[in-house]
């Protein structure tokens, strides 16, 4: 099975000790070593954690985390999944 792109974001959620941790798309670009693709700007659906996500909320849900998106701010914030179980559709940041 091929790597995902998305693992080094996986892994660097996987080294975090605090119950959330807040990243710019740009430092999620960096960390990924690649741009977000265009999606990722546009709609907030892409940052979904339904069961049927793609491939980057699956690298964030292993984790043990769920997100929190302001498309405006461009800012994510990765919060421990057990602080609220029933976000599941990520929950605008304000």
């Amino acid at each position: 099975m091929p790597r995902s792109i998305y693992q080094p974001l996986h892994e660097r959620l996987r080294t975090e000790n605090g119950q959330s941790l807040r990243l710019t798309f740009s430092e999620i670009e960096s960390i990924l070593g690649k741009p977000l693709p265009k999606s990722a700007y546009t709609f907030t659906a892409w940052w979904s954690t339904l069961k049927r996500a793609g491939p980057q909320a699956k690298a964030w849900m292993s984790a043990g985390y769920r997100v929190r998106v302001s498309m405006k701010h461009r800012i994510v914030e990765f919060y421990r999944s057990d602080v609220d179980t029933n976000d599941r559709h990520g929950t605008p940041l304000h």
